[in-house]
């Protein structure tokens, strides 16, 4: 195999560029029509939040503690307070820390058709791995 150094230098920079990339999964609640129960959901940070959204669970409950999966990748949120409280990590599916979560929003999403609007609360940013 041969190389020059343009595609050594592009290799370095696609691997760079790669290292840096950030992912984030982004929180919030789903707004009930029918039931009146708001739940916890969750979904890729920049992707639309209708129909990309997980549900968690209602949003008189944690959303710490449990598993859900963004396509093929599962995550856990962690670290929230009290109850209901937002949280504050993210896990991967080892259980491992891979980013913390930050709740500084609070702006309304609206979705289209049967699908209940959303308002997100924040988001966590993974800076390792998943």
């Amino acid at each position: 195999m041969q190389f020059t150094i343009g595609s050594l230098f592009l290799g370095i920079a696609a691997f760079s560029g790669l290292a840096s990339a950030q992912q984030a999964v982004a929180f919030g609640q789903q707004l009930q029509n029918d039931d009146q129960t708001n739940h916890w959901v969750a979904w890729v940070e920049g992707q639309h939040a209708c129909p990309g959204m997980q549900v968690l669970d209602v949003l008189t409950s944690s959303p710490c503690s449990q598993p859900f999966s963004l396509g093929e990748v599962q995550y856990t949120f962690s670290g929230c307070s009290g109850a209901s409280g937002a949280p504050t990590v993210i896990l991967d599916s080892s259980g491992a820390q891979i980013g913390g979560c930050s709740a500084n929003a609070n702006n309304k999403i609206h979705c289209h058709g049967d699908l209940h609007d959303i308002i997100k609360h924040g988001v966590c940013t993974i800076v390792n791995g998943a």
